[in-house]
């Protein structure tokens, strides 16, 4: 990184900055599930996952002429039990300072040993006490299992907090090689990547776009790109390469394990997944797919038939995680009430569940492993309660786990 000039703009400080630091963050060896670095405006965010709970750094330009502010931040409330035990100053309900540091040849090294002190430190204190005992109580034979198709690293996924307290296990499947690469040097006893693309036999092509979110079977809906009128989406959806390759039944995969947990984001191609899974779906607890309201790619299913297959394989919609809208570009952008408008859902992501109506059926380790999903995947607190009251039912838990659960916070 050269020498800052005394003239120069935040702005491009902060470029420089993050520029390092991503360089930096490749090599480092820390006590996280994900790493990653990005820039808005001024401010560089390193993202991290303690415990499998979400933390971030936030540095900004100091008070004084040269200098950098280090904050921590808790992204979820439970977290900031921990944080407050590492002793900094308190900025906020979620919010601590590390520290300030000159700008200089050396910042983004000393940015990094300051952030990984923390996390060293994080990761020592271990997982909220709420936590533990929920954990101990619940005292899982085995951990909860995650076949993951399409684990692209864009984003912690939704069952990161269960991989980083050590109660899942993931298989997942990602075809495209940069995806795939960034996957590879993970703790190989909790996660297993594998290269292959799941559907029904046979080849196909993966589009592979700009954006490496995009990627998909089938080709991007210009028409809905029009209409959407974003300039990133059109970058995004350029198509950039594409790859052959050979697809495989879920059902055929060698040596797949039984598994509770499927989450898939395969853009556009989840119904074949779920023809190519009927069996080994057919002892699944839950599926979390993308699911789309508006056709993004030309040809692909629509929410309707996802929905409609999953209902024949004996499951329930319980929830959406997450819905995303976007703007519609149009001549009064511009204008402030016009351009914050989020009018037209696009996707989100989707709870399906085993019949909840036969909970009273299901194997102990199942409604063990149920009240875990549901405490720290998708967050339905009153289903985690009635899996308890199930489990006490059956003398498979203390009597007063219901009411301390339900006294406890948890991510």
């Amino acid at each position: 990184m050269r020498p800052p000039r005394p003239d120069e703009p935040d702005d491009e400080r902060a470029a420089r900055l993050h520029d390092a630091l991503v360089l930096l963050v490749d090599v480092v060896e820390a006590p996280v599930e994900l790493r990653q670095v990005r820039r808005v405006g001024t401010r560089i965010v390193l993202e991290h996952a303690v415990h499998g709970a979400p933390v971030a750094f936030e540095i900004c330009p100091g008070e004084a002429e040269g200098s950098w502010g280090v904050e921590v931040v808790a992204r979820q409330g439970v977290d900031k039990r921990l944080l407050a035990r590492l002793g900094h100053d308190r900025l906020g309900p979620r919010r601590f300072r590390v520290g300030t540091l000159e700008d200089h040849d050396g910042l983004p090294t000393e940015v990094a040993a300051l952030c990984l002190d923390v996390l060293d430190r994080l990761a020592a204190l271990g997982p909220a006490e709420p936590t533990r005992r929920l954990l101990e109580a619940l005292a899982l034979d085995e951990p909860v299992v995650v076949v993951d198709v399409g684990a692209n690293p864009l984003e912690v996924p939704a069952y990161g907090r269960l991989l980083g307290l050590g109660a899942c296990r993931v298989v997942g499947f990602e075809p495209q090689p940069e995806a795939f690469a960034q996957l590879q040097g993970r703790d190989p006893a909790r996660e297993l990547y594998l290269p292959h693309a799941i559907g029904e036999p046979g080849q196909a092509v993966l589009n592979v776009f700009n954006g490496s979110g995009f990627a998909s079977m089938y080709a991007i809906d210009e028409t809905t790109i029009d209409l959407i009128g974003d300039k990133r989406w059109r970058r995004g959806t350029r198509l950039r390469e594409t790859v052959a390759m050979d697809l495989t039944a879920l059902d055929d995969v060698p040596d797949l394990p039984a598994f509770d947990l499927l989450k898939i984001d395969v853009q556009g191609s989840e119904l074949a997944v779920f023809r190519s899974g009927r069996r080994v779906l057919s002892t699944a607890l839950c599926v979390i797919p993308e699911v789309s309201f508006f056709p993004l790619y030309a040809g692909a299913p629509t929410f309707a038939d996802l929905h409609q297959e999953l209902l024949d394989q004996g499951f329930c919609l319980h929830k959406f995680l997450f819905q995303k809208s976007v703007h519609l570009h149009g001549s009064q952008t511009g204008v402030e009430r016009i351009g914050e408008a989020r009018s037209q859902l696009v996707d989100g992501d989707a709870v399906y569940l085993r019949d909840l109506r036969h909970l009273g059926s299901w194997e102990v380790d199942e409604v063990r492993k149920l009240a875990l999903l549901a405490t720290f995947v998708f967050d339905s607190p009153d289903l985690a309660v009635q899996a308890l009251d199930e489990l006490v039912r059956r003398d498979a838990v203390p009597a007063d786990l219901p009411a301390s659960y339900a006294a406890a916070t948890y991510v």
